[in-house]
């Protein structure tokens, strides 16, 4: 995993940021994530459920950690501040913990692999309409960044 990540930061992220942008980019994770969880849903093998892992896990170390940076990019220094330190000292953490309640639901409810992939491909289903109002959201802060900047050269 951490290869593959190491090789797509180097040679995939950037490229794919310039060919696609920020916001598209943002729905990569969710697609491979979709796709994975429905592919495990059809076929639970152990080898594809480790394809999918590694495919998730270093997507999200370096283009899906890249563009959640470059969202950044059009606000205020104080709002970058003070939403970077949330989500690093808060969320972050409140993440984790909630991961190991959902592990130990499984366990609990001794759920099937399918079962547990049916419940993720819904769960992808609304993060992919997170992503589409995080886009909303990010190109009215990156037309007014770029309507201020131009008021200001003018």
């Amino acid at each position: 995993m951490n290869t593959v990540g190491a090789v797509v930061q180097l040679f995939v992220v950037s490229r794919l940021i310039q060919k696609i942008g920020v916001r598209a980019a943002l729905f990569v994770m969710p697609l491979i994530a979709f796709g994975g969880y429905a592919l495990l849903a059809v076929a639970p093998v152990i080898g594809y459920i480790r394809a999918v892992k590694i495919a998730e896990n270093s997507t999200d170390y370096s283009l899906q950690n890249t563009a959640r940076q470059a969202l950044f990019l059009p606000t205020s220094r104080e709002a970058k501040y003070k939403a970077k330190s949330a989500i690093d000292t808060f969320f972050v953490r409140a993440g984790d913990v909630l991961s190991a309640g959902v592990v130990f639901a499984v366990s609990s409810l001794a759920l099937t692999t399918r079962t547990v992939a049916l419940i993720n491909l819904a769960l992808v289903l609304v993060w992919i309409l997170l992503v589409v109002a995080i886009g909303r959201r990010h190109r009215a802060l990156t037309e007014a960044h770029r309507g201020a900047g131009a008021a200001t050269h003018a």
